[in-house]
């Protein structure tokens, strides 16, 4: 973790009170991204359930009282999501309205893949925890909070008796991210397609 001084930001456990500047950071950090079009109460209420349900990881980097960046994820990815979907699937379904009513065929389709989502846990690793969401605020990046970020969450998945993290993002004009990853200590495990012919890149961390 981070200690907290006059001019550092600290890392900490998100509470309910931060999901506004969460969803906030979301939006700006993948604005064509399609939970974002789902819109801001489906990301509220995805947010939420990191908090609230169990095996969930969250963390905020925070700079005088200001959220600026956040991670999340799972312990536990496939049940994390069976239960979030069983407990609050009806409550995402109307969360989504607005962005159902955009674009009707498309989003459906992939809303439904989004509540269906089992998390894509890497095959022969197991103890994986995911980390499914990180993002900080453009006006702080390069200045080494994803970084901290991703050590705070490797920490925090290691104490819950995680082996190792891993996570999935684009392959094709992402190459900042990727760079990222690599950069924290992540391993190119695969690359697969996911639905609609979107390359994906897995990449794994052990945690020693």
């Amino acid at each position: 973790m981070i200690h907290n001084t006059t001019s550092r930001p600290v890392v900490r456990c998100m509470i309910p009170q931060d999901i506004e500047a969460v969803v906030h950071l979301h939006v700006q950090a993948f604005p064509k991204f399609f939970l974002t079009s789902m819109g801001k109460p489906f990301l509220r209420l995805l947010y939420m359930g990191f908090i609230t349900q169990p095996n969930g990881l969250f963390l905020v980097a925070e700079n005088a009282g200001t959220v600026i960046g956040f991670a999340v994820g799972t312990a536990d990815p496939s049940g994390f999501f069976r239960r979030l979907l069983r407990r609050q699937g009806f409550r995402f379904a109307c969360a989504a309205t607005s962005g159902l009513l955009r674009y009707p065929l498309l989003a459906t389709r992939k809303c439904l893949g989004a509540l269906f989502y089992r998390g894509e846990t890497p095959n022969g690793i197991p103890d994986a925890a995911l980390l499914s969401s990180l993002a900080v605020s453009p006006s702080t990046q390069s200045k080494g909070i994803g970084q901290a970020l991703v050590r705070a969450f490797a920490d925090e998945a290691r104490k819950c008796g995680c082996q190792s993290v891993y996570l999935t993002t684009d392959e094709a004009n992402n190459e900042k991210a990727n760079r990222f990853y690599a950069k924290c200590g992540f391993q190119l495990l695969d690359t697969f397609n996911r639905s609609g012919n979107r390359v994906m890149n897995r990449w794994t961390m052990r945690l020693t």
